[in-house]
């Protein structure tokens, strides 16, 4: 669910549409502010999706959109990981690197410093997710344990055997990352980059598959929660099958945090039905027929 700070009345109406268009788990890897986790506190838990959710996107200077999140110096990175583990809900989310001018992408975080972040948020119940749009910082954050890669560009092929060996998540968000190069312009520095950086996501989502690493959908910026079957679709052209999709939007994502997707005694019931097997088409999940949260049809 992405949310502006202070929309609150923006971010409840989006939470029904997501739960409207079938999306029945949202994990909201941070803003720049508690908006998502206020709401959380307000919203009675069948009006919303099952939400796990950061707090405030920590960054440092200069290393992040100006003014956005929680902005540290790297020193002081186990504070501030306390701070947003008991603040959020499961998750600490890191800006881990950042474009600076005349001097391209650079990380924001030693593998040192990533590893202090992982290990002060275990310690507070919290998961750490990781923003990594350049070379080397990914290898960084699975060699210091961070469980969720955001965009990952220039993830390697021990990287996604590292992580698929603890089972943990990589959300490419291919969309978003397409946007990006329509705004920086496709013959700029960095819209070669971030290319670069998608045909090495291609070349590596089969076999972070199985290698056991949860590859999710994810909508960033670009578009809402509800429209993340176009990412789902965008994964099939990159080469994923229609199971591998259709988990990516649905099973993974439960999988990845340790919830049960399945019926049994005691799960919460949900469940989102389709006119035809999606299996089949793709498209088909576009149109939910209905949507059962906690028993009742939203």
């Amino acid at each position: 669910m992405e949310v502006g700070p202070g929309d609150s009345e923006g971010a409840r109406r989006r939470a029904a549409d997501a739960l409207a268009a079938g999306v029945t788990l949202v994990l909201d890897k941070g803003w720049g502010d508690e908006t998502v986790i206020e709401l959380l506190r307000s919203m009675p838990p069948e009006e919303r999706p099952h939400v796990e959710a950061a707090a405030q996107i920590i960054s440092v200077p200069d290393g992040y959109f100006p003014g956005f999140g929680h902005v540290i110096e790297p020193e002081a990175i186990a504070d501030s990981v306390a701070r947003q583990a008991k603040a959020g809900r499961g998750w600490v989310k890191l800006a881990g690197d950042w474009p600076r001018r005349g001097r391209g992408p650079v990380s924001n975080f030693t593998e040192a410093e990533l590893a202090t972040a992982v290990q002060v948020a275990g310690q507070h119940g919290s998961k750490v997710a990781i923003h990594t749009m350049a070379p080397g910082t990914p290898s960084d954050a699975v060699r210091a344990g961070v469980q969720s890669i955001e965009h990952g560009l220039f993830l390697t092929e021990d990287d996604v055997v590292a992580l698929g060996e603890r089972e943990g998540s990589w959300v490419p968000t291919v969309g978003r990352m397409e946007a990006v190069i329509r705004q920086l312009g496709a013959d700029s520095s960095g819209g070669r980059l971030i290319r670069e950086g998608l045909d090495n996501v291609e070349r590596l989502l089969l076999a972070a598959i199985e290698s056991g690493v949860r590859v999710l959908t994810g909508t960033d910026l670009e578009g809402s929660t509800a429209q993340v079957v176009d990412e789902g679709i965008r994964l099939k052209q990159l080469g994923l099958s229609n199971g591998q999709v259709l988990s990516a939007v649905s099973d993974a994502g439960f999988d990845s945090v340790g919830r049960t997707s399945v019926f049994e005694v005691g799960a919460s019931a949900d469940a989102v039905l389709f006119a035809a097997n999606p299996l089949e088409d793709l498209e088909v999940l576009r149109h939910p027929v209905h949507v059962i949260r906690k028993g009742a049809v939203r």
